[in-house]
């Protein structure tokens, strides 16, 4: 009788780096559609500044600098199938946009990337990109 063992673990060794690596890819599907998302969020909005605001619709949009700002953190590898990834945006007053406060009145806040978030775990996409990554990675 033959003795498969280090076969069998080669094996395993194997379908782990592929799982890994599907993670991997996932975690950055999910992060450009955040980014997609985030950006569709702070787009909705685009008239001159002397227009009144509309509540549901965002802030004025004039040059773009938010939107254009907004990129994909691509998937950074914390252990095994274990990544970090997300949205981050550049523009100096996208914290304020968000979460109110700063030359915004009082409770004015427009925002754009907890809702894009929300939306995308609650719609499911979340799980359709995990499952497709991960089987994808699993077939070679």
């Amino acid at each position: 009788m033959s003795d498969n063992l280090p076969e069998v673990q080669a094996a395993i060794e194997a379908a782990m780096a592929r799982l890994d690596a599907g993670l991997g890819m996932a975690m950055n599907l999910i992060s450009l559609q955040l980014q997609r998302d985030a950006v569709a969020n702070a787009s909705e909005a685009r008239h001159s500044p002397k227009e009144p605001r509309y509540p549901t619709k965002g802030p004025n949009r004039v040059t773009g600098n938010l939107v254009n700002n907004i990129r994909p953190v691509l998937a950074i590898r914390k252990g095994f199938g274990t990544y970090q990834g997300g949205v981050e945006s550049g523009a100096v007053y996208s914290r304020q946009l968000e979460e109110g406060g700063g030359k915004w009145k009082q409770g004015v806040k427009y925002p754009y990337l907890l809702p894009a978030r929300d939306q995308l775990l609650l719609s499911g996409r979340v799980n359709q990109i995990l499952t497709t990554s991960i089987l994808s990675a699993l077939r070679g």
